[in-house]
């Protein structure tokens, strides 16, 4: 069978990617994901005075607190709540009770299957209580199609071999270059920095496949230095994410299990990526004035439109990649792992 020129493409930065054992110039997963923002399979819950740049999108209840900000949708299987004075600039889709808080605001517009209830001087372009929602019928499966393929992601990324191993527990200041990096466990002590070094050259990766957890104590700071916006940054962990309050974290988080994030901690991307936290069997929550998705990140939110009470899909809910693309992902560190086997058969 004849690949198709992008395919091949892939391919062939991914075979040379395992030949110089590091994840240089690997578009692991598109601009899709970078748009994304936060997924949960069962309940998705923001702290008071958080933002998140994106969708939230929840397999079952969905909470904003008090002041908090969501550029994009709100979706959630379950009841959808927003606290006092937060702002939602998309559209709130619930598959339960919708509830919004006072002085709060949605730019778009607010459907629920159970009851909508607006507080004083809550403001939304419209509010319905539906019997049946196009979009709301297919949401099951999507969600669960989305935790799928955070999980295939998890287990492409795990082939893609051992790189460098790490120690268990991070002390001191350290300094990383590019590459694929492996833990049996991670966690780093309270106020250290993490440097990752791109050393002025584009399409740089690093990727830290965790086979359990991944904890960072309080004020512990992941900067990236000498990179630029082609640059991105992966955190695979087996089990569950825990970042610590206070502190500062680059890149895309990847969970088995929960991802907690603390008050006054920032989740962000590379450049105008987004970042995003993602959790494929279990909940995500973030602390008081945590921020996902800050710096350059432009997302304004993806999933749905509400146009005339019926719910129009705009681009599939979250923004993760599409089947396509995962499979060229798949294939791709397939022919990594095949390459890397070879190379190390010679040695």
């Amino acid at each position: 069978m004849k690949l198709p020129p992008a395919t091949l493409a892939l391919l062939v930065t991914l075979a040379c990617t395992a030949a110089q054992a590091r994840a240089e110039g690997v578009p692991l997963f598109g601009q899709s994901l970078d748009s994304a923002s936060v997924f949960a399979q069962t309940y998705a819950t923001t702290g008071a005075n958080s933002s998140v740049t994106g969708d939230i999108v929840s397999g079952d209840v969905a909470t904003m607190g008090a002041a908090s900000l969501l550029s994009g949708n709100l979706l959630s299987l379950g009841a959808a709540t927003i606290g006092a004075n937060a702002v939602v600039r998309g559209n709130m889709l619930s598959g339960g009770a919708a509830t919004v808080g006072a002085n709060a605001s949605v730019t778009g517009k607010v459907e629920a299957l159970g009851a909508v209830t607006l507080s004083a001087s809550s403001t939304t372009q419209g509010a319905g209580t539906l019997s049946a929602l196009p979009l709301l019928a297919a949401i099951p499966t999507n969600v669960q199609s989305n935790a799928q393929q955070v999980g295939a992601a998890q287990a492409a990324l795990k082939n893609m071999g051992q790189g460098t191993a790490l120690g268990t527990t991070m002390t001191l200041d350290t300094t990383l270059y590019p590459g694929v990096f492996t833990a049996a466990n991670l966690s780093t002590t309270a106020g250290i920095t993490l440097t990752l070094d791109g050393q002025n050259r584009r399409n740089q990766s690093w990727v830290f496949n965790i086979d359990d957890y991944l904890v960072t104590g309080a004020a512990t700071k992941i900067v990236l230095i000498n990179a630029d916006a082609s640059n991105s940054v992966i955190w695979n962990s087996g089990g569950y994410t825990s970042l610590g309050a206070s502190g500062e974290f680059i890149g895309t988080v990847l969970a088995k299990d929960y991802v907690s994030v603390g008050a006054g901690t920032s989740v962000t991307g590379v450049g105008s990526a987004c970042g995003g936290i993602f959790s494929a069997t279990s909940y995500v929550s973030t602390g008081d004035g945590a921020r996902i998705g800050g710096n350059g990140c432009s997302g304004t939110g993806s999933g749905f439109d509400i146009v005339d009470g019926t719910a129009v899909r705009s681009i599939d809910i979250p923004a993760v990649p599409e089947p396509s693309t995962y499979a060229m992902l798949v294939a791709g560190l397939a022919l990594l792992g095949l390459m890397r086997q070879r190379k190390q058969a010679r040695l």
